[in-house]
């Protein structure tokens, strides 16, 4: 994981209190950032694999709250893996994409608010397996507690919004690129014309050599036409 992915990690889950580095708690195999305000509140990026990323947040108290993953690319760090904390409970709730797509369409600062928001689409379902993706999101947040459904919510914006205009500008950049290569009418263009060429006029003619010898020659001939 180079600085740039690190980075670019680190602004998801950053807020006004931001994270500072720890160097007493980093080492070879993880990266420790802290909260200012509070010593406990830490953020670990840890390498698990050249190409795998483990990122846990605790909160005041020290106890993890959130463990996510991602797969290191040339582009963006990718998000393979989140799992939130279930309130009053000692493991972590898992959220797959199509959850994680909805809470970023209809997430919103509090958790009340984010689950009114489902709820109230939750009837205009008609698909079977869209309603049931709607049900067991809502029916996970619920499970939360506020403080960290609010986390849940931000750092998927954040993350969704970064992604988003990163494509955005990938596609700008390779249509600018598209413009810079010429179309086959303007290659064509380019080619000279039979005017331009000029036509071609061989002629053949025999030169008698000794000893009854003949060579057959031709003598090569351009004419470049004018207009008139």
């Amino acid at each position: 994981m180079n600085k740039k992915q690190e980075q670019q990690i680190l602004d998801y889950y950053s807020t006004t209190d931001k994270y500072i580095h720890s160097k007493t708690h980093s080492n070879a195999h993880q990266t420790v950032f802290t909260k200012e305000s509070d010593k406990y509140q830490w953020l670990v990026l840890e390498q698990k694999s050249q190409c795998e990323v483990e990122v846990r947040q605790t909160d005041s108290h020290g106890t993890i709250t959130a463990r996510d993953n991602y797969e290191l690319t040339r582009n963006l760090p990718k998000c393979v893996g989140v799992e939130r904390l279930c309130e009053g409970a000692n493991f972590q709730i898992p959220f797959n994409a199509d959850e994680i797509n909805l809470i970023y369409q209809f997430g919103e600062q509090s958790k009340e608010e984010t689950c009114a928001s489902l709820s109230a689409i939750l009837p205009q379902v008609k698909d079977s397996d869209t309603k049931q993706t709607v049900s067991d999101t809502l029916k996970k947040l619920n499970a939360l507690s506020e403080e960290t459904c609010a986390e849940l919510t931000a750092t998927t914006k954040r993350r969704k919004l970064t992604e988003r205009d990163h494509s955005i500008k990938a596609r700008l950049a390779k249509a600018k690129e598209q413009t810079k290569q010429p179309t086959v009418a303007e290659e064509k263009s380019t080619k000279p014309t039979a005017k331009e060429r000029g036509i071609w006029h061989y002629e053949t003619f025999t030169i008698r050599a000794g000893n009854d010898c003949q060579l057959q020659c031709r003598r090569t001939d351009c004419h470049r036409l004018h207009k008139g």
